[in-house]
């Protein structure tokens, strides 16, 4: 339950970890992950337990319609998105 534990597999964003990937050590460099927890507007996932403390659904707020979620103490994973496609630009009045 929390947000530092889930990672982003995406193009990496932050200058230090790009700068990182030029490197020739790169293909060993476990660190070009990025975790969520950094994403800015703050507060822009949520994180929701199950009623029976099993699973952990993190959802988008800023794209509203990704779902991801996580059953705990499994490799069991899995994402979708439904949506519309278009980014919430209101995400400033929501989170704090």
């Amino acid at each position: 339950m929390r947000l530092e534990n889930y990672l982003h597999f995406r193009n990496v964003q932050d200058e230090t970890k790009r700068a990182e990937l030029d490197l020739p050590t790169a293909p060993f460099n476990a660190r070009f992950l990025e975790s969520a927890d950094l994403d800015q507007p703050r507060g822009c996932w949520s994180l929701q337990l199950d009623e029976r403390r099993e699973s952990v659904m993190v959802r988008s707020l800023e794209w509203t319609g990704y779902q991801f979620y996580h059953k705990l103490n499994s490799e069991k994973f899995g994402a979708i998105y439904v949506g519309d496609g278009l980014k919430n630009l209101e995400i400033h009045f929501i989170v704090q």
